[in-house]
């Protein structure tokens, strides 16, 4: 929680773990450095793979906005001003939620409830080119969570869902590395997002790595957090 004021913006946490692993614990220094920067941060789980199939994962955290909003009154947020980040997987189950938006929907919702979107590092916006180049242990983890069928690969693809017109939030994507699996789909979906008219920025981090960008997020003179508070202040004016 924030420590001064109410009616606090608030980011939405969405951890990675290729849809198969990871919990919401798994935050490091980001909610202290968010809190202090006046910020409530909700950390969200979604079921696992390979027990839960997709798209399980991305309704439950559909599921997890709405009772969000649903709820701030009680956590000191301003349910005008929530912000959807999420890590690797994380990222991906994020993009789907802000750009498809009958999930919303469906969970009781809208996509007018989220202000802007933050995706660190993220895999899977367009799974049907990701999937016949994907090494063997990554293609087994997508498998086990979307299955062997390029239609479905469609539909978790969250640049099937960019269209002109939309009520998509503005995104902030954010890449490791250079020459990354990534960095493919980070310039993808900007591509799409632009084409569509959506607000979008593409910002590369070659010194860090897929583990360093998250492990690090927060930490003293971490350019990357710093980089993302410009964003969510520009969303916010």
């Amino acid at each position: 929680m924030p420590r001064k004021g109410s009616n606090s913006p608030v980011i939405i946490w969405i951890h990675g773990g290729v849809w198969t692993f990871g919990d919401k614990t798994d935050v490091d220094n980001k909610p202290e450095y968010f809190t202090s920067r006046g910020y409530v941060f909700i950390s969200i789980n979604h079921r696992l793979s390979p027990d839960a199939k997709f798209p399980v994962h991305v309704q439950d955290v559909a599921d997890a906005v709405v009772w969000v909003y649903n709820n701030l009154v009680h956590y000191s947020g301003d349910p005008s001003k929530i912000f959807l980040m999420g890590y690797a997987s994380g990222a991906h189950l994020a993009a789907l939620v802000s750009l498809n938006e009958h999930l919303l929907k469906e969970a009781g919702g809208s996509l007018n409830f989220i202000k802007g979107v933050v995706l660190l590092d993220g895999v899977g916006f367009d799974m049907v080119s990701t999937m016949p180049d994907a090494v063997s242990k990554v293609r087994e983890w997508c498998i086990d969570t979307f299955g062997d069928s390029p239609d479905n690969w469609a539909d978790a693809s969250p640049v099937s869902y960019v269209k002109a017109g939309g009520m998509a939030p503005p995104h902030l994507i954010i890449y490791a590395g250079t020459k990354s699996p990534t960095e493919k789909d980070a310039v993808l979906l900007a591509k799409k997002l632009t084409e569509a008219g959506i607000k979008n920025k593409v910002m590369n981090y070659s010194k860090k790595s897929n583990l360093s960008i998250n492990k690090e997020l927060g930490k003293d003179d971490d350019k990357v957090a710093e980089d993302i508070l410009v964003f969510l202040h520009e969303c916010l004016r």
